[in-house]
């Protein structure tokens, strides 16, 4: 009943225009959504076995991402990974994968309170039931001294240093909310290969077209 009268006093706003709506998102910009081919096609060389992702990182989507990182609507987690689940084929999460988010910058994760693709990993957890663990660490500039690198910059770790945990797991699903070039998932990949993964892939939120 309180929840019910909170409603009526404040109701709930789509985060994406605005406007009263009876969830994340109002109903005309659900419909806004640009679902794509989930699987992006296989890079040759990369360290990413299969790469998941069912939205494209624009309009309403978008939206979404942002208020989840830059206004901690924490609470978007949940409906996040139920898309992605939803979307998904049960082939993007095998049984006997580990999830792995993608760490935040340390700087970022600190003034948050929180690592958004930590909250993404640890809803899909209990939807498709794998284990998650924290087996990488970030040890980088921020994410704005990223933006501008092309993705050969990136890799070459002009912005990005990523190391793994002294045990990791066999296999591992990274996890994100975008995938923007895909230089930080393949700095992942690699420092998990290295540390004796024999498989890994990644489930992203949304993904740059």
């Amino acid at each position: 009943m309180l929840t019910a009268l909170l409603d009526l006093l404040a109701p709930q706003l789509c985060w994406a225009c605005r406007s009263p709506s009876d969830g994340p998102l109002c109903a005309a910009c659900r419909a806004e959504l640009v679902w794509i081919e989930p699987r992006a096609p296989s890079v040759r060389g990369s360290a990413i076995d299969a790469l998941w992702s069912p939205l494209e990182f624009g309009g309403p989507a978008r939206a979404l991402v942002h208020a989840l990182k830059f206004s901690a609507a924490t609470g978007l987690a949940a409906p996040m990974a139920q898309q992605i689940v939803d979307a998904l084929p049960p082939t993007a999460f095998s049984p006997s994968a580990v999830l792995v988010a993608v760490p935040a910058h340390r700087g970022r994760r600190a003034r948050r309170g929180f690592d958004h693709a930590e909250l993404l990993a640890e809803q899909l957890s209990v939807r498709v039931l794998l284990n998650h663990e924290r087996a990488l660490h970030r040890h980088s500039a921020s994410v704005g001294q990223q933006r501008g690198l092309g993705r050969r910059r990136r890799l070459a770790g002009e912005a990005l240093r990523v190391s793994a945990s002294a045990k990791v797991p066999d296999q591992v699903i990274l996890v994100d909310d975008v995938c923007t070039t895909g230089a930080t998932l393949e700095r992942c990949a690699r420092a998990l290969r290295t540390a004796g993964s024999s498989a890994v892939s990644a489930v992203t939120y949304s993904r740059v077209k």
